[in-house]
């Protein structure tokens, strides 16, 4: 179970691990699109603009029917002081004039048709630069000027345009504006929704085209594309964009799905360690219930023994012949059969206060006559032990309602304790004193003490301190289990104080006015 747990926890730390990586190259992959899309984007729309120039330009020349010019543009200049635009035009004019040789001369057959073929140079003086030739020209006429050239055309006069838009300014082939809204578009059509930064670079300088918070964004990771390529596959300017919240973002992208993983593996590590903990629980009750077993088996075979003998002894002739051996063995017979009968009317009791079905009845009584009664009750106990009892009845207010019975067996519970864990002559201290609302009786020894391990689980039912298999000190660890049910149910506590080798003190708390 823990390989498989560990191996679950791996697998799910690689699966997020490679859910983020797969995450980070579909981002580059989209940006990556998204660059080159708006690359092509803006170098369409500034050949779109030259070319609405150069129909505009042979709108200008009155071109013979189906003529065509078949070259343009071979040189521009811009006079910064006049701020003109002067447009030198060399092309050559083809014209067909539909005459075949056939009708000069009848002796020629060939069909081929008569063409002339013009030079024609044309100086054009762009007035307000060329943006103002663009800006007075409406977006309709635009296309309609646009559409009327052919794809020859635009393809032939595409590479001389590019060369002569190298000759401008970064700045006045695009703006800031345009790159920005562009961007922002092709990025949220493909799902990225975050803040970036860009700035175009005329190789490692950077231009005026650019957001400003740029320089903020060295730290991270940059994609780039090349703006306005030539025909060569060549370009002094690129286009870089960076995103400072990408990590944010790509974590954010897979955050529900590794939080219901990670919510499962939780799932699954929680019940692991309850299954865990519930089998070492479960071992310790076994081992406890052996225990008792063992216990009980040890308690039930002395008296049975005694028993035995003294009923062999009775059978003697001789032992029948005199009345008083007769009677002390009567006596010893009936003393080992109570305590079998003590020993399993604790078990019921318990299994009853389990089960809640013990007969609970309370009555007005003076604590410390029940003390009295219990100090009596152990007194063979304690002559055997010659127990030294000191007494110190110092509560003033002594009389509760309790359960007469119970009450004085939880007395006499830990009075037994009290000596059968005593070494030498046991030494036991009762006190009694009040305290606010409760009465407080306080039973101390001198003998053996527990360790802080022992102490938390001295009330446990069927808990002994493990000393090995030495039987010295007999019992079913039961006694302090009762003991506990008992002053809870009327609504009291018992607490412990003990050091190893120096003793234990059992205090019991039960409240002055107890009417349930």
């Amino acid at each position: 179970m823990s390989i498989a747990l560990i191996g679950i926890i791996s697998v799910q730390w690689f699966w997020i691990q490679t859910a983020i990586d797969n995450k980070e190259r579909q981002f580059s992959l989209n940006v990556n699109a998204a660059l080159q899309t708006v690359s092509e984007q803006v170098s369409e729309r500034e050949l779109r603009e030259y070319l609405a120039v150069y129909q505009k330009l042979l709108d200008s020349i009155a071109t013979p029917k189906e003529s065509e010019i078949t070259a343009v543009f071979q040189y521009v200049d811009r006079n910064p002081n006049t701020n003109k635009t002067y447009v030198y035009n060399h092309g050559i004019l083809e014209e067909d004039y539909n005459i075949t040789p056939s009708l000069i001369d009848n002796s020629f057959q060939d069909t081929i048709s008569i063409k002339e073929y013009k030079s024609i140079q044309l100086t054009t003086i762009i007035d307000e630069s060329f943006e103002n030739e663009m800006s007075t020209m409406s977006s309709i006429e635009r296309l309609q000027r646009i559409e009327r050239i052919s794809s020859m055309d635009r393809a032939k006069y595409s590479a001389i345009f590019s060369e002569i838009a190298a000759n401008r300014a970064i700045h006045r082939r695009v703006t800031n504006i345009e790159l920005e809204l562009l961007l922002q578009r092709e990025l949220s059509n493909r799902d990225i929704n975050i803040p970036f930064e860009y700035r175009v670079f005329n190789e490692t300088l950077a231009t005026k085209i650019g957001s400003e918070n740029f320089i903020n964004s060295k730290g991270y990771y940059q994609y780039q594309t090349p703006l306005f390529m030539s025909d060569q596959g060549e370009s002094d300017f690129d286009l870089v964009i960076a995103f400072p919240s990408k990590k944010i973002f790509l974590r954010n992208s897979i955050l529900g799905t590794a939080i219901l993983s990670v919510l499962f593996t939780l799932f699954i590590v929680i019940a692991f360690s309850n299954a865990i903990y519930q089998i070492i629980r479960q071992k310790k009750i076994s081992e406890i219930k052996s225990d008792f077993i063992n216990n009980m088996t040890h308690e039930f075979k002395t008296p049975i023994a005694t028993i035995h003998l003294a009923l062999d002894a009775i059978q003697n002739a001789s032992v029948q012949e005199n009345p008083e051996k007769m009677s002390q063995y009567l006596h010893m017979i009936r003393q080992e059969n109570k305590r079998m009968h003590t020993q399993v009317e604790n078990v019921l009791q318990i299994s009853q206060l389990d089960r809640k079905e013990i007969s609970f009845s309370k009555t007005s009584e003076d604590i410390h006559k029940q003390l009295e009664r219990a100090i009596e009750h152990v007194s063979l106990l304690t002559q055997q032990r010659k127990t030294i009892i000191k007494t110190s009845f110092d509560a003033k207010e002594s009389t509760l309602l309790v359960s007469n019975n119970h009450m004085t067996n939880v007395w006499i519970n830990m009075l037994e304790n009290a000596v059968k864990y005593s070494e030498d002559t046991p030494e036991i201290e009762i006190n009694t004193f009040n305290t606010s609302d409760f009465l407080c009786v306080s039973i101390k020894d001198h003998g053996m003490g527990m360790i802080n391990s022992v102490k938390k689980k001295v009330f446990d039912k069927f808990y002994r301190e493990t000393t090995g298999n030495i039987h010295n000190v007999k019992g079913h660890g039961l006694g302090l289990a009762y003991v506990k049910q008992i002053v809870e149910l009327h609504h009291g506590t018992v607490s412990v104080n003990s050091e190893k080798g120096k003793g234990s003190q059992f205090t019991v708390k039960l409240p002055m006015k107890n009417d349930n």
